[in-house]
């Protein structure tokens, strides 16, 4: 019945699925195809660094300003709009070739897809109900983490110097309009602006602040870097775009086994173990950047097998800590926490590849990691468990708009009283 009952569920909202699977497809294509096609053109490596940060200051702006677009017009027509500007995106980037030009539109497509995020997730929300929200927000991950994937491996079907492969992403971008506006089913109301209340997360959980300040600044830098560092070590272009979808095939892969450890032992001490691991690895693709590419590519799987569920576990630690109620709001803040790490990463990362070349890039993100492990030892050293209520179950979620979070199960299940424990 169960299973019934979600197949019934999923059938309006398959259009809007697919709509979002086309997206995300040309958004793995950019995120490997820009940093190849900036050093190609000779960007500096402050100039590719700031391309990474405008995209993730965009997408903090769009969370903020998304919501009003989509109480004037609705859900559909914001779509629509959202997806005709991000397609002009990729051909300015392929006509206009300077760096400022390419800043201005990182930034613009961040907005716009904050905007498109938050119309996909506020819908699925809309049509679930509290025994299916948990389903439904997993089919989303899942979508968003393996057609990422297959976006990437996209790469290998043109020359990063060439308008082939910028013409396919607006393509992309502009179909993914075409089956959310024959949707026949009615939008829903639009989601709430996001805030960032840094001090109150702050007295929540220091250790989930600064565990997704951190990802998120680690994060940003890898999407700036990653693909010139594959780059740079003797890969070729198509097993760049092999490097990056196993990393991201890896931090897919381990979100559940990492998330159900969490739930049966001290997040804390999870959180310090992982990123230990994903340090470790860190330095391995520093030490391995002119290795055999079979070498590269397990210690890429590995890296993102440890650094891509930082951020859900550090929300799922926060989430234990407050009362159900509280849980959207939570998660909000710790991800627009993550978003400003994602802004300062790329930007302290030129720096570092301008001294140390592209395998820098993991030398700063293990020592970013690194650091997560020695926060959270204090931690435990300082509070040895949580005082507040009882562990809840592991959650994960996309590091795309706060609006996913209304998908959340845990903002569903009861508590006995709120708790203000800082850990």
């Amino acid at each position: 019945m169960a299973g019934a009952e979600f197949s019934s569920l999923i059938r309006p909202v398959t259009a809007l699925l697919l709509g979002a699977a086309i997206l995300l497809m040309g958004n793995g294509l950019t995120v490997a195809l820009l940093p190849l096609r900036a050093d190609a053109e000779h960007f500096t490596q402050l100039d590719i660094g700031i391309l990474g940060s405008a995209y993730f200051a965009g997408l903090m702006m769009g969370c903020l300003v998304g919501p009003a677009v989509m109480t004037r017009v609705g859900h559909i027509r914001s779509f629509a709009a959202f997806t005709a500007v991000a397609s002009l995106a990729p051909l300015l980037h392929a006509i206009f070739p300077l760096p400022i030009v390419w800043w201005l539109l990182r930034g613009l497509t961040g907005i716009c897809f904050a905007g498109l995020f938050m119309v996909i997730e506020s819908w699925l929300n809309a049509v679930a109900s509290t025994e299916t929200r948990g389903r439904v927000l997993a089919t989303y991950t899942i979508i968003n983490l393996t057609v990422v994937s297959v976006g990437i491996q996209l790469i290998q079907l043109g020359d990063p110097k060439s308008f082939e492969l910028f013409s396919l992403i607006a393509i992309l971008f502009s179909l993914a309009a075409v089956p959310v506006a024959l949707q026949t089913s009615h939008a829903p109301e639009a989601p709430k602006r996001a805030k960032l209340r840094l001090a109150w997360l702050m007295s929540i959980s220091p250790a989930a602040v600064f565990g997704c300040f951190i990802a998120g600044l680690t994060n940003g830098a890898f999407w700036a870097y990653a693909p010139i560092y594959a780059l740079r070590s003797g890969l070729p272009v198509p097993d760049v775009g092999h490097f990056l979808a196993l990393v991201v095939l890896g931090g897919a892969v381990t979100q559940w086994p990492i998330g159900y450890l969490s739930d049966t032992i001290n997040r804390r001490t999870v959180l310090a173990i992982v990123a230990a691991l994903a340090a470790a690895c860190g330095v391995g693709l520093y030490l391995a950047r002119f290795g055999p590419p079979s070498l590269i590519f397990a210690l890429g799987a590995g890296y993102g097998s440890m650094a891509y569920p930082l951020h859900a576990v550090c929300v799922a630690h926060a989430n234990d800590l407050v009362h159900p109620k509280r849980a959207v709001e939570v998660s909000s803040g710790l991800l627009l926490t993550f978003a400003s790490g994602a802004i300062l990463g790329p930007f302290l990362a030129a720096f570092t590849v301008q001294a140390g070349g592209p395998g820098a890039l993991f030398l700063q993100s293990a020592s970013a990691h690194a650091f997560i492990t020695l926060v959270m030892v204090l931690r435990l050293l300082l509070r040895p468990r949580p005082l507040g209520p009882r562990q809840g179950d592991f959650v994960a979620t996309p590091q795309t708009t706060p609006a996913v979070f209304s998908l959340d199960p845990r903002g569903e299940r009861k508590a006995s009283s709120p708790s203000s424990t800082s850990t």
